[in-house]
């Protein structure tokens, strides 16, 4: 672990940290590693394994840095495909564990490919779940649109528990936004990520915000969905 974290803390030092969105990624990226640590331990996973469970965390967002340095945006379509990006970065710096690379390429797919070995993808599940219940908890929890513009799509999405389109969400306001982050939950894997969500009272929390500006029955309804999803899963 140490050797890896002194790769990591090498790359980023390069960065400024000062800057506000350079240092907010570190902080989530070690987060993601708290939470990674946690849904491994749930899942009774030997010492090794809980270790290369945090080091997927560490190395998940490694080509955030570069965006913002180089784009001043975290927003993909605008600069690069950051999972694609981090695997290049990681091979740049010779990291040749395949668990870690392949977790770092497709953590911000919308899936995970079916082709890939069942122990692949319990880490990229693991990275996956991690990162979104720091996304989930941080991000997104205020909405100051004036009105609300829902496409049918979107509550479509909710009703079949399904994720949001990245391109959908990007080209509406920021319920819409909102939404799309809460939409990550359906595609959430264990059942001590939905403690997690649980226990931050995330689904509550982003809803109530919404509903204290605009008293839509549309957002009523996700509110409830939400909730049974994740009571079901925590039970």
């Amino acid at each position: 672990m140490n050797h890896y974290k002194e790769i990591f803390d090498k790359y980023y030092s390069q960065f400024d940290n000062s800057e506000y969105w350079i240092k907010y990624k570190y902080d989530h990226t070690m987060r993601v590693v708290e939470y990674a640590k946690q849904i491994a331990i749930s899942l009774n996973l030997s010492d090794e394994d809980i270790e290369l469970a945090e080091l997927c965390g560490l190395f998940h967002d490694i080509s955030r840095f570069k965006q913002w340095a180089e784009y001043q945006t975290f927003v993909d379509l605008n600069s690069f495909d950051h999972g694609d990006m981090g695997y290049e970065i990681l091979k740049e710096l010779g990291i040749d564990n395949e668990i870690i690379l392949i977790s770092t390429k497709v953590h911000n797919k919308y899936e995970v490919p079916e082709e890939l070995d069942d122990r692949t993808k319990l880490f990229c599940n693991i990275t996956r779940d991690a990162d979104k219940v720091d996304i989930l908890i941080d991000l997104a929890n205020e909405s100051d649109d004036d009105e609300v513009d829902i496409p049918e799509e979107v509550i479509e999405a909710f009703r079949n528990h399904k994720m949001v389109q990245n391109r959908v969400a990007n080209s509406q306001n920021m319920t819409v936004k909102m939404l799309r982050c809460l939409a990550f939950i359906f595609n959430a894997q264990y059942k001590k990520t939905f403690e997690l969500i649980k226990e931050h009272n995330v689904v509550n929390i982003k809803c109530d915000n919404i509903l204290s500006k605009h008293d839509d029955d549309r957002i009523k309804e996700i509110k409830d969905i939400l909730n049974k999803f994740v009571d079901e899963r925590v039970k």
